[in-house]
């Protein structure tokens, strides 16, 4: 009786044409942006190659591709850089905090600069790769 069930419920979606090869995720054969022999939608690093597939923090954003922290990313890239520097330059002497007020004391100043200078060129990702492995806010698409 079950295994009529689960082929009755199976035909009703082949008959449906209900999209199931979107549910087994990426099939092989895609682009390889970094040219490390892994496709992009396998990839834990993207931009940056390493066939290894290395991530020590197993947050899905591979360590080629993991130089954190982000505190000072102002501009929300995942890149700490010169937006980021900008973004603090014109709001420094600000007593509002806002984005550049990277240490919290409301006030945008030397220690926020110091905090951008120590993070500077830090980045994290991207990954290809987009299923549940991956932890969406340590390591973004």
């Amino acid at each position: 009786m079950k295994v009529r069930l689960i082929a009755l419920t199976f035909g009703i979606f082949l008959a449906a044409g209900f999209p199931l090869a979107a549910i087994a995720g990426p099939t092989p054969g895609g682009p390889d942006s970094d040219g490390d022999t892994v496709e992009d939608a396998f990839d834990n690093c993207t931009s940056v190659p390493n066939a290894g597939q290395e991530d020590a923090d197993h947050d899905g954003c591979g360590d080629a591709c993991d130089f954190g922290p982000l505190n000072a990313d102002a501009d929300g890239d995942t890149v700490v850089g010169a937006l980021d520097f900008i973004v603090l330059s014109g709001g420094f002497g600000s007593t509002t905090g806002g984005a550049a007020d990277f240490d919290g004391d409301t006030v945008v100043g030397a220690l926020d600069f110091i905090l951008l200078s120590g993070e500077f060129g830090n980045f994290i990702g991207p990954s290809g790769i987009t299923n549940a492995s991956r932890d969406s806010l340590e390591c973004p698409l």
